[in-house]
């Protein structure tokens, strides 16, 4: 027999086998298939967030007058940062941070930047001294340090 006549009946039994086993599996294949998508849409998301308007707060190229004024008015923990706390710090402030965990098991965490009240939160966690102590003045005089353009 040529491969003229053998192909097309090979063709027609894949064919046939692959229409049995979508329709035997279907459920789990669309299941499967809506999964990927939710998976893929949530990477894309936080790929191209930096981009979108969820961001609020672009990092400047400099945060050296900042770091020093953080040091003079706030004192401790500054004082004695390293350049990696610095790194650690800055990070919670301007980058996308991993906030909602989500219900399946397989898909990752959606970013966003943080609320202040977040940051205020994060911070009290990470440095209980001064940050547990701050009052609203405080707080105000922190972001209006950390924030201003």
């Amino acid at each position: 027999m040529s491969a003229k006549k053998i192909l097309p009946k090979i063709f027609l039994f894949l064919g046939f086998l692959a229409l049995f086993i979508i329709v035997r599996y279907r459920v789990f294949l669309r299941e499967r298939l809506l999964f990927e998508f939710e998976r893929a849409k949530i990477h894309i998301d936080n790929f191209f967030f930096e981009t979108g308007p969820g961001v609020t707060r672009k990092k400047p190229l400099s945060l050296l007058e900042r770091e020093a004024e953080l040091k003079l008015y706030v004192a401790e923990p500054f004082r004695s940062f390293s350049d990696n706390d610095w790194r650690e710090f800055w990070d919670i402030i301007y980058l996308p941070q991993p906030i909602e965990r989500l219900e399946k098991k397989g898909l990752p965490n959606k970013m966003r930047q943080l609320s202040e009240d977040e940051i205020a939160f994060e911070l009290m966690e990470r440095y209980p001294q001064p940050f547990a102590n701050f009052r609203e003045e405080h707080w105000k005089m922190f972001f209006g340090i950390i924030f201003k353009k």
